[in-house]
């Protein structure tokens, strides 16, 4: 009786699919009618006649098939505009993509995975929880909860959903008591946490809104706050006063010393083909990852292409200063000495304008040092996948398509070795 009622479920009213399940039947039946007939039939008019029935058949089979599909497809994946066989072929062929990490925070992190999700679907991404400033500072003092702002950030970057369920997603309250500062986005985590009861459940349910391509990860589930130690000896703790400092950064610690990584990262990371590092900020976006014992060891012992992607320009109040080996080495530094094995480093031009404006903010190019790049025992690749945007930062498709190029000829070197080992 229960599969009597399952079956009869598929022919509801609104569905679609009752009229083309009827002439897929239709069809089947004036096939088996007709080969049965032109099988007895000894008439050349009688065997014309059947077999222009069998064609028929054979015609309202395909057509009720095809539409059936279609019928499913459209329910399943809604968007208009959308090509059946493109879709299918994109999603087959972003399956069998690297299984990517890519570990950070801010809007680095979100850059490069807008980029990426269009060569492959198997992305873990490896987000920091020490935020504390903004609307995400904010929940998580009021509601005790991780902060959702980066966590946001990757989803909307990784989201198939429409473009109106991205912007709403981004969307900041202007104005109101209480929710002014805060982004929709944010305000939804946290309440998905409160009726899911976990923040976990909270971010996967928000990732079935948003139809993402892989999967956003918390590097821990531990409340970790971080604090840097600089140059003159003071000391300053939480992550939205850390880059207000004038002197340089000595050290970075993490608040508990002994967070725990989340699970679901140390898997991702032992399954990873290629690991990515940055883009974002130095100290407040990446390190604080690094800075989990667990995740720093999986990494180190990984043997695949560990990829640095150093910053366009520095950042005051945390890498004022600072050439491509000074990021590279702060990080071994914070970490392990096997933590990165290869640093790509811009070489497109920058707009003399930007430049001028970023110069007022204290912001100014990286330097790249390349011999001495050399000498720390890093692997250099040089690329142009600077934004021609209004802001210097990394162009996303720009950036993705130079890692996967990496990607495939690291893969291709490394396979070649192996042969000539064995």
């Amino acid at each position: 009786m229960r599969n009597f009622t399952k079956i009869t479920r598929w022919f509801y009213p609104g569905l679609k699919i009752k009229r083309w399940i009827f002439l897929l039947i239709l069809g089947v039946f004036m096939i088996l009618i007709s080969s049965h007939l032109i099988s007895r039939e000894q008439s050349l008019m009688g065997i014309i006649i059947y077999r222009a029935l069998f064609t028929a058949g054979m015609g309202l089979f395909i057509f009720g098939t095809a539409y059936l599909i279609k019928s499913f497809f459209e329910a399943i994946y809604p968007d208009e505009g959308k090509d059946l066989l493109e879709v299918i072929y994109k999603k087959r062929f972003l399956s069998k993509g690297p299984k990517i990490v890519a570990i950070g925070g801010g809007t680095g992190l979100s850059t490069i995975l807008y980029g990426l999700k269009e060569h492959t679907s198997n992305i873990s991404a490896i987000v920091t929880v020490a935020d504390e400033g903004g609307s995400s500072g904010r929940l998580r003092e009021e509601f005790g909860i991780l902060p959702p702002g980066d966590i946001r950030n990757c989803l909307v970057a990784l989201a198939e959903a429409s473009q109106l369920m991205r912007d709403l997603f981004q969307y900041r309250f202007t104005e109101g008591d209480g929710i002014k500062g805060h982004s929709f986005g944010n305000l939804f985590i946290t309440a998905m946490t409160q009726v899911t009861g976990s923040f976990e459940d909270a971010i996967k349910t928000s990732s079935k809104v948003l139809a993402i391509r892989g999967k956003v990860v918390p590097s821990s589930l531990d409340k970790i706050r971080i604090k840097a130690e600089y140059k003159n000896g003071t000391v300053k703790e939480g992550e939205d006063k850390i880059s207000d400092g004038t002197e340089p950064i000595k050290k970075l610690y993490l608040s508990p010393v002994n967070a725990h990584a989340n699970s679901e990262a140390i898997e991702a990371i032992r399954e990873a083909d290629l690991i990515i590092l940055g883009p974002g900020s130095l100290f407040t976006s990446i390190m604080p990852n690094l800075l989990i014992n667990e995740i720093s060891e999986e990494v180190t012992k990984r043997n695949v292409l560990k990829l640095y992607i150093c910053n366009v320009m520095t950042q005051h109040g945390e890498t004022d200063g600072f050439t491509v080996t000074d990021h590279v080495e702060a990080l071994v530094n914070h970490s392990k000495k096997n933590i990165v094995n290869y640093c790509l480093v811009n070489s497109g031009r920058l707009d003399y304008n930007l430049l001028l404006r970023y110069s007022q903010e204290k912001s100014f190019p990286v330097i790249f040092d390349r011999e001495r790049l050399k000498k720390f025992g890093v692997g250099v690749f040089e690329a142009d996948v600077v934004s021609r945007s209004d802001y210097l930062h990394h162009d996303s498709d720009k950036t993705a398509k130079v890692v996967i190029d990496l990607y495939n000829n690291y893969k291709k070197k490394w396979k070649g070795l192996k042969r000539r080992l064995s």
